[in-house]
């Protein structure tokens, strides 16, 4: 089941209803400067296109010998205004120092810091099994003599521990574990902020309610809670603004992560990435 929540009060079935509607509904928002801007420029092309063809008929007329009207008492119709160029320009400045930013950038924006998250973490990772890669090849030595049961087996092994730097260090596998922590959170957020990202269910609600309530994605603090299966927008200045989805998320079982991971893993030349 995939539903919309905000922060205001209601009962399950209407959030239902609200999401519904809401999902079923996809209309285009311009933000408010470039509504100026369309209707402050829309005035003075139209301006510009009646001059033009009044201008173009006079001269035709005047040699004709024809008298043409007293655009006097019309002349707003015609000649461009000092409120409509201040207004055109104003609207300009508007355009420029405008953030447009929508929801699908805003989720782009926290995978690419989750994914950079991810990448920091890999190196560690990689570094640490390195450090830890002596404890396989002890591994399976000491297996290799346990099965056999053979003395030589066992004072190989003694061997190779004596002569080789096979000790490791609590601060090399604390590096291991939190590596490994670091990966698993940053990867599922990633993955959550990416697939809503391309989600239109999501982003056209978002942006909807984003307009209702007169808020900017920019100001936007956007969370993902993989216990609850939340993603969620939150604006601190504005009550009641906040909204968040649930049940949208395409969920892989540990099983299918490992089992991924092994796959990919035995593939020659493939590395994360």
């Amino acid at each position: 089941m995939m539903l919309y929540c905000g922060r205001k009060a209601m009962t399950m079935k209407k959030m239902a209803i609200l999401a519904s509607a809401f999902l079923s509904v996809s209309v285009a928002h311009a933000e408010q400067s470039i509504d100026d801007l369309v209707a402050a420029s829309k005035v003075i092309a139209t301006k510009v296109a009646l001059g033009t063809h009044a201008a173009t008929g006079a001269v035709d007329y005047m040699y004709q010998g024809k008298v043409i009207p007293d655009y006097t008492l019309a002349e707003d119709q015609y000649l461009i205004s000092e409120a409509e160029v201040q207004a055109y320009n104003q609207a300009i400045v508007g355009v420029r120092s405008a953030m447009y930013f929508t929801s699908s950038m805003a989720l782009e924006a926290k995978a690419e810091e989750s994914i950079a998250a991810v990448k920091v973490a890999v190196d560690s990772f990689v570094v640490a099994t390195t450090q830890l890669k002596e404890v396989e090849e002890v591994a399976v030595k000491a297996e290799a003599a346990k099965d056999s049961g053979s003395v030589a087996d066992q004072t190989a092994v003694q061997e190779y521990v004596e002569t080789n730097n096979v000790s490791i260090t609590q601060e090399v596998v604390d590096d291991f574990n939190q590596s490994l922590t670091d990966i698993a959170v940053n990867a599922r957020e990633a993955g959550a902020f990416l697939a809503a990202s391309k989600d239109a269910r999501i982003t056209e609600t978002a942006d909807r309610h984003a307009k209702d309530y007169n808020v900017s994605f920019q100001d936007a603090q956007v969370t993902y809670s993989a216990t609850n299966d939340i993603l969620q927008f939150t604006w601190q200045q504005v009550s009641n603004a906040d909204h968040g989805f649930y049940g949208f998320m395409t969920n892989v079982t540990a099983d299918e992560v490992l089992s991924n991971g092994e796959t990919l893993y035995a593939e020659q030349g493939w590395i994360m990435r």
